[in-house]
């Protein structure tokens, strides 16, 4: 009577975990460089039991005395099944430089083919997408070449109020903040010019 009450228990949980994984987020931020605006990041995520899909957008665009003098778009998806990476894809365009990412599941691997070369990963690799902190003790590799990131120094803490803070070194400074429940609140990082680059809640 006791172990079938257990598993009624364990089952309940089950059911209710997978209900809570089901459904859309999403995660809006306003870009600003050193305090003034210059773009926008969306994030949306739709996950159904073991499959989830991810997409981001990001528009940037930098002006001196009224005139453009810097522009960056991308768009990058991802897709996951029981928690291992199907496949990515990247466009993006900076200053009318276009490039393309493509990564893909194979058997016991990750096919990468960017501007950065082609690479096969193991196949628990994963893209350098922010919106997720529990990739950080994956092998990973730049959403927009396809570069493995194999020189980055990763330190994780806890916040007071239960939440993460990573910090990410070894190509740059940046740092990420995240919810006790693993929602994305905020990134920051230098830029090649010197200039800080928050990402802030819209």
């Amino acid at each position: 009577m006791l172990r079938r009450r257990s598993l009624c228990l364990a089952l309940s949980g089950l059911l209710a975990n997978r209900t809570a994984r089901a459904g859309t987020r999403q995660f809006r931020f306003r870009i600003l460089r050193d305090g003034r605006p210059i773009g926008t990041h969306y994030t949306v995520i739709e996950q159904a039991g073991a499959a989830l899909t991810a997409r981001i957008e990001v528009d940037i665009a930098v002006t001196l005395a009224g005139l453009r003098v810097f522009r960056f778009t991308q768009r990058f998806q991802e897709t996951w099944r029981d928690g291992r990476l199907l496949a990515a894809a990247t466009q993006r365009d900076r200053n009318g430089s276009t490039s393309e990412m493509q990564a893909r599941a194979e058997a016991g691997a990750i096919a990468v083919h960017g501007s950065a070369g082609t690479f096969r990963l193991p196949a628990e690799a994963a893209p350098l997408s922010w919106w997720d902190p529990d990739r950080f003790g994956r092998p990973l590799f730049a959403t927009d070449t396809g570069q493995p990131l194999t020189s980055l120094i990763i330190a994780p803490a806890r916040l007071p109020d239960g939440g993460r803070l990573i910090r990410v070194s070894g190509d740059g400074e940046t740092e990420s903040r995240y919810a006790a429940d693993g929602a994305w609140l905020g990134w920051q990082s230098r830029a090649e010019d010197g200039s800080t680059i928050v990402y802030v809640p819209s």
